[in-house]
C-alpha cells in the first residue's frame, strides 16, 4: 500500500504542470473590474451589471471584457499613475528649474538697479563738474593785479597758489551791484568740496582798494571732488611752461603766472571711480598779460 501511494506521488510529480497564467493577465482583469465599477457601463455603452466581488472572481482569469481589445502596457501605466501626483525626481527637477529662474530674475533686477544708480550718479556728477568748471574759468579769466598806494609794483593777481587752493583779485564785476574789485578764493575743504569765498573791497583815496578781513559770502561750487591724482590747479607762465617752485610761490613767481590749468574731477564715492567725471581746461588771464606788456 505504501509502495503504491509512493508510485502515485512520483507519477504526479513527473506530470507536467498546466499552463500558468501570467500576473499581467491578473492585472488586466483587476483594471477592467475597476473600470466597470467606475463607469457602470457594459461593452456597448449600455448600463452594465452591478459590480460585486463575485463578479470580480468570475472575471479574474477571463481576460478582457467582451467587446474590448486587450489592455496595453500604456493603458496599464496610465491607469496606475492616474492620481499618483509628482514623483521625487519631478519634484527635484521642478525645484531646480524654479531656483534657476529666481536666480536669473534676481540677477536681472540687481543689474538693472546698479545700472540705474550708476547712470543717475554719472548724470549728477556731469552737471556738477560742468557748473564748477564754468565758475572757476569765469573767476580766473577776470583776475587782475591790485595796485597798492605808495608802491611802484602792484600786488600780483594771484595772491595764493597751491595744488588745491587759489586766491586772486578780480577787477571785473562778477555779479556785484557796483563795479568794484573783489577778492576770491577757490579751495577744497576737508569734506572734498570746492568752496568759493569772496571778500568785499574797501575804497581808499586815490582810487585804491583794500579788502575786508571777514568773508562776505561763501558757496559750494562742486561737491565730492576726487582726492589724489592730478593737482586741481597747475600754474603756467606766458609760454605755457609750468612755474616751478620749491615751496610757496614768491612774489616774482606769482607775477609770472599768466594761465592756470584746472583739472576738476567729481565722483560721488571716494572709493568708487566708475561714475567719476573729469574736465580739464587751461584758462588764461588776459588782464595779467596786458599788464605785463611794456
Amino acid at each position: 500500500m505504501r509502495s503504491r501511494d509512493h508510485l502515485q506521488l512520483r507519477a504526479a510529480a513527473r506530470r507536467p504542470l498546466g499552463p500558468t497564467r501570467p500576473p499581467v493577465r491578473f492585472i488586466r482583469t483587476v483594471l477592467w473590474c475597476l473600470q466597470r465599477h467606475d463607469n457602470r457601463t457594459g461593452p456597448g455603452g449600455e448600463p452594465g451589471p452591478t459590480h460585486s466581488r463575485q463578479h470580480c472572481r468570475v472575471r479574474r482569469y477571463a481576460g478582457p471584457a467582451p467587446g474590448r481589445g486587450p489592455v496595453t502596457r500604456w493603458q496599464l501605466l496610465r491607469a496606475g499613475n492616474r492620481e499618483s501626483g509628482l514623483s521625487l525626481v519631478e519634484l527635484l527637477v521642478s525645484m531646480v528649474l524654479l531656483g534657476v529662474l529666481l536666480t536669473m530674475i534676481s540677477g536681472l533686477y540687481i543689474s538693472a538697479t546698479r545700472s540705474l544708480d550708476q547712470a543717475k550718479s554719472l548724470g549728477s556728477n556731469t552737471r556738477q563738474v560742468s557748473n564748477g568748471m564754468n565758475e572757476v574759468a569765469r573767476v580766473i579769466r577776470a583776475a587782475t593785479a591790485n595796485p597798492v598806494a605808495g608802491h611802484p609794483l602792484s600786488d600780483p593777481a594771484v595772491e595764493e597758489a597751491t595744488a588745491e587752493a587759489l586766491t586772486l583779485y578780480a577787477y571785473v564785476n562778477l555779479g556785484m551791484s557796483a563795479q568794484r574789485p573783489v577778492k576770491i578764493q577757490l579751495a577744497v575743504d576737508a569734506d572734498r568740496r570746492l568752496i568759493e569765498t569772496r571778500w568785499a573791497s574797501i575804497a581808499l583815496a586815490g582810487g585804491f582798494f583794500s579788502f575786508e578781513t571777514s568773508p562776505q559770502s561763501s558757496r559750494i561750487v562742486a561737491e565730492s571732488v576726487a582726492p589724489g591724482g592730478t593737482a586741481l590747479f597747475r600754474y603756467l607762465d606766458s609760454a605755457g611752461v609750468p612755474v616751478a617752485s620749491a615751496g610757496a610761490f614768491t612774489a616774482t613767481e606769482l607775477r609770472s603766472i599768466a594761465a592756470i590749468s584746472v583739472n576738476l574731477t567729481v565722483q560721488a564715492s571716494p572709493t568708487d571711480a566708475r561714475s567719476a567725471v573729469t574736465l580739464q581746461n587751461t584758462v588764461g588771464m588776459p588782464n595779467v598779460a596786458l599788464a605785463a606788456r611794456p
